[in-house]
């Protein structure tokens, strides 16, 4: 009975290690090891599953891929001071670009005059009439209009610089909406990858989760083969010893039985 089961339970292992479809990654066939549970990195997982990537990315790389004209020292202070965080980082960054934007942009610039003293001109000023151009042509237009109705050389001036500020947040406003859609490419392939990395260790999860129940059903069977085999041991022990008490009656009785077979009969 006892090597029937376990014959059965041969061919069952061997038709679910062999199924292709229960193990989709090449795994070992070793048994898990249930005294000593290793410690397991994230690149021992993605080389036990079989990926050709790490799991772990340095956000050092990350934020110079957002911000390519930054300074990794200044990159890496901003990463620290955000607590490691990748998304805290960026925020603060970005905050300290439009502090720096707003700086310069509200400071007081200087232009020389033609008799050589320094008319100051502020940025504050009045911006020029109209919504931003988006073209050439519209940008001609506005220095056209401007110049045609300055009165002298000092407003044609105010006007210029005027001109150039608004062409300067202009320009700034393209690169932020660059930077956003880079930006946004860039968290858009991470959590690509991120998503298909969780996808592999959840399978692989699954995978090795159903090995250890697989395990552990054998070894519940294997100790209740264990309870089997001592029961029989034992009936067989009992047999052996009423057998010996058998053949021991059964000789003394051949013995007897002899004894009586050579006397002579009483004769009456």
């Amino acid at each position: 009975m006892a090597a029937a089961v376990a014959g059965s339970r041969k061919r069952g292992a061997a038709a679910f290690l062999d199924d292709p479809l229960a193990f989709p990654f090449p795994f070992p066939v070793d048994p898990p090891r249930l005294a000593k549970r290793g410690r397991c990195s994230p690149s021992a997982v993605a080389a036990d599953v079989g990926l050709s990537f790490p799991l772990e990315f340095d956000p050092i790389d990350a934020l110079r891929l957002i911000f390519p004209g930054a300074d990794p020292q200044v990159l890496r202070d901003y990463l620290e001071a955000s607590g490691n965080v990748l998304d805290a980082a960026i925020r603060a960054y970005k905050d300290h670009l439009a502090n720096r934007n707003a700086e310069s942009t509200s400071s007081i610039t200087y232009a020389p005059s033609r008799n050589g003293d320094n008319d100051v001109v502020s940025s504050k000023g009045d911006a020029p009439v109209g919504t931003i151009p988006t073209n050439g042509s519209e940008w001609a237009e506005l220095v056209v209009k401007e110049m045609s109705s300055a009165s002298d050389l000092v407003d044609a001036k105010k006007r210029a610089f005027r001109i150039l500020e608004l062409f300067e947040k202009s320009t700034a406003q393209i690169d932020h909406d660059a930077k956003c859609i880079q930006e946004h490419k860039i968290v858009k392939q991470m959590l690509g990858g991120l998503l298909h990395q969780n996808g592999v260790l959840k399978r692989a999860f699954l995978i090795q989760h159903n090995r250890l129940k697989e395990y552990e059903d054998m070894v519940e069977e294997r100790s209740q083969f264990k309870q089997i085999v001592e029961k029989y041991q034992e009936k067989i022990k009992a047999l052996e010893e009423k057998n010996y008490i058998l053949s021991f009656h059964l000789q003394q009785t051949n013995q007897h039985s002899n004894i009586y077979r050579h006397r002579n009969p009483d004769i009456f």
